[in-house]
């Protein structure tokens, strides 16, 4: 009999360790599939720009794609977006186009990309931006575009060029979100009106990335930190600021936000306002709490 339970608990073990590898080899080639649709993707997104094609990626895109884009109001519906596109293609004459996936975070249903991309144009003039994509896993094992953010890495002269109001005549409603993401968001909101820079860094993963307007992408909290110490130094006050939520994915580990802000603020005599728009993926860590592991943060032009 004890020989019997011995036999027993080693089998157990080997089948236990058994299909701890095969999990583990599924993963592994699940997320080399992943890799390889998207380097897929992104050569047609690439071609499709040096090209000025919408139609060859229309298809990434569906009835609840959202475009978030730096100086545009958010953009719903592929309809729309294919708008947008067409008319940005319409005015530039694009050389060269390269872009570059520099973050992969996978979860069962959402796939989050980050990158850099850059235009040459045919005056020579070059413009580098950053990209952060939210993919959405479909039932037949392709993606779709479920959010696509871009931004550049330094002001643009005159956004102008840049502006398709056309293209946003859809707006979508602001919805509520659970209530701990609701705590967690009155307290960012709470830290940046103080303007601390330790407040504001305490909101995000030690390992964070966060993609600034017209800056470049800032990895880690310590630089992070650097980064707010500095920003706060303009001698700004804020009057008021108003955060909104027009959509919200559930992932493993915490919550995926589509949302925008509105601030009223001061400087030295003078007063103004902002309006933006954004994505970020708040992460649990091994506290419970939520934190912000990636972001990236738009303006609207005026």
């Amino acid at each position: 009999m004890k020989n019997f339970i011995v036999l027993t608990i080693v089998l157990a073990t080997l089948l236990a360790c058994k299909n701890s590898k095969s999990n583990k080899i599924d993963e592994l080639q699940e997320s080399e599939r992943v890799e390889d649709l998207l380097q897929e993707y992104n050569e047609r997104i690439s071609t499709a720009i040096k090209t000025s094609s919408f139609e060859a990626i229309h298809d990434l895109y569906d009835q609840e794609s959202l475009l978030f884009t730096d100086y545009n109001p958010l953009i719903v519906h592929s309809d729309n977006i294919k708008i947008y596109y067409d008319t940005i293609f319409a005015r530039q004459n694009i050389k060269e186009y390269h872009r570059e996936t520099i973050d992969v975070i996978e979860f069962s249903n959402r796939i989050i990309e980050i990158g850099l991309f850059t235009t040459v144009f045919e005056n020579s003039k070059k413009l580098k931006g950053k990209y952060f994509n939210v993919w959405k896993k479909m039932v037949n094992g392709k993606l779709m575009i479920r959010a696509e953010a871009l931004g550049y890495l330094e002001h643009i002269d005159d956004p102008k060029v840049f502006l398709v109001p056309e293209a946003s005549t859809s707006v979508l409603k602001t919805i509520e979100i659970p209530r701990e993401l609701m705590a967690y968001t009155t307290l960012g909101k709470s830290n940046v009106i103080a303007r601390i820079p330790e407040k504001t860094a305490d909101s995000y993963t030690d390992d964070t990335m966060y993609l600034p307007f017209a800056d470049t992408i800032k990895t880690g909290k310590a630089v992070l930190l650097d980064h707010y110490k500095a920003y706060y130094q303009n001698p700004a006050k804020i009057d008021s600021l108003e955060i909104m939520t027009y959509a919200y994915d559930k992932v493993e580990n915490g919550y995926i936000k589509y949302g925008g802000f509105y601030v009223d603020w001061t400087v030295p005599g003078f007063s103004g306002n902002t309006t933006g728009s954004g994505i970020s993926y708040w992460r649990r860590e091994k506290d419970n709490s939520l934190r912000i592991h990636r972001q990236i943060g738009l303006h609207i032009h005026k």
